[in-house]
């Protein structure tokens, strides 16, 4: 009936992670959260190939941070998903090999064939923080809403009450031929960082900003205490988020009590920010490059629209700065390449090794137990096939070194055989 013909099985297909410009939450994978790839086709006769099964793209928005939970409970980062490079989460197992591969002149009738390797399972936790040019931070009420849908094609709820936006709000402003995202972050109140008013979920969108307009509400009791509370809050929560740059803007200066009160408000808050700001040593690296000259405090008013020009064309300024910094920065990162943990190299075959169970010579060895799930151990021409795998792998030499006899049981994988 002529020689041996079966062919390799086709490998798993991989999954990825792929960032999607058009997405902006996780709800599609909150009820699809368990996702399975396409196994490999089997091999056939005439030593044909089975296919490869087809990869998996799953995709989520930018800014969505990736994790992989242990067995014990940690987790381990992954990747930061800010493009739409792929990155890889989970391989699919190398397909089985068919009998030919196991064909030798002493061995004209190979009865072994190879299990196709088993694909990764992992368990991951997908966290989303959105990303933004720039982000604005204040009090509930201090006319955030206002400010945005302002700029912006940005329309959220506004109303005359604390609390109305209970979620980040994203707009791109458009200014001196230029654009850039704005980003709302809901109010922020006493205690934030813990929780309070769910502000420890706003915070962590604050952290993907590269800037802030800090808004002070001009009607406030004590718009200086305001401005240390929130700044405080920020510093509690990641003190690197204290250290962005901020453009601070006093609202509602049409007003007549604020306007009247501008100059004293103006020295008040620039000794505020003098007091408040981070220092070299606190930065690490020196001055920063929105500190090469005071920023000016701005006063307007997101209702009427006094002065957010002026605010508008500051931030396209600081942002240009800011923005170069970065690049600069990442070119040095290039000049100096450090490995990434999240970039993932194909898994290496565990070491052929045994141990005792209960008189039971226990083999532990990937290659074997592919070979024995596949095989008819009741057939001694198997056992001889398995035994002589067994040789060209070592493991033979190692049980005689550890005092092996005939008669004795050994095990691989499910399937138990006495040596002879």
């Amino acid at each position: 009936m002529g020689g041996p013909n079966g062919g390799d099985g086709g490998n798993g297909g991989n999954a990825y992670i792929v960032g999607d410009p058009s997405l902006n939450t996780l709800l599609h994978l909150k009820f699809n959260s368990t996702i399975y790839v396409e196994r490999g086709k089997h091999g056939k006769g005439k030593e044909m190939r089975g296919g490869n099964g087809a990869d998996d793209i799953i995709k989520v928005p930018l800014g969505t941070l990736v994790r992989q939970r242990n067995p014990d409970g940690t987790s381990k980062f992954i990747a930061d998903i800010t493009d739409e490079t792929p990155c890889l989460i989970a391989q699919g197992g190398r397909g089985g090999w068919g009998n030919t591969r196991f064909t030798t002149s002493t061995n004209q009738e190979p009865l072994l064939s190879q299990k196709g390797e088993a694909g990764e399972y992992v368990v991951l936790l997908l966290e989303l923080k959105l990303l933004a040019d720039v982000g604005l931070l204040a009090k509930p009420n201090a006319g955030k809403s206002t400010l945005i849908s302002r700029c912006s094609a940005a329309q959220p709820r506004i109303a005359s009450y604390p609390f109305t936006t209970v979620e980040p709000v994203l707009g791109v402003v458009g200014t001196r031929n230029k654009s850039f995202v704005m980003m709302e972050v809901p109010g922020l109140i006493e205690g934030a960082h813990e929780g309070v008013g769910l502000g420890d979920q706003f915070l962590r969108h604050a952290e993907r900003t590269r800037i802030y307009i800090h808004m002070l509400d001009g009607l406030s009791e004590d718009p200086i205490a305001d401005y240390h509370m929130v700044n405080e809050e920020l510093r509690q929560f990641n003190p690197a988020l204290a250290e962005k740059p901020q453009i601070i803007a006093v609202n509602k200066v049409d007003v007549t009590e604020v306007r009247a009160r501008q100059e004293e408000l103006e020295k008040e808050v620039l000794a505020a920010v003098e007091l408040g700001k981070p220092t070299p040593a606190t930065l690490g690296k020196g001055p920063a490059p929105w500190e090469t000259k005071p920023s000016p405090i701005f006063f307007i008013s997101a209702a009427t629209g006094e002065g957010i020009d002026a605010l508008l064309g500051h931030v396209i300024e600081l942002l240009d700065k800011t923005i170069a910094a970065e690049s600069q920065i990442a070119a040095e990162a290039e000049a100096e390449p450090v490995g990434l943990e999240f970039r993932r190299s194909r898994r290496t075959t565990r070491p052929n090794t045994f141990h005792k169970d209960n008189g039971v010579y226990v083999i532990e060895s990937e290659q074997l137990e592919r070979l024995t799930a596949m095989a008819d151990t009741r057939d001694y021409r198997v056992v001889l096939q398995i035994w002589r795998e067994m040789t060209r792998l070592g493991l033979s030499r190692t049980l005689e070194e550890a005092g092996i006899e005939a008669g004795d049981t050994i095990r691989i994988g499910r399937a138990e055989m006495e040596w002879f």
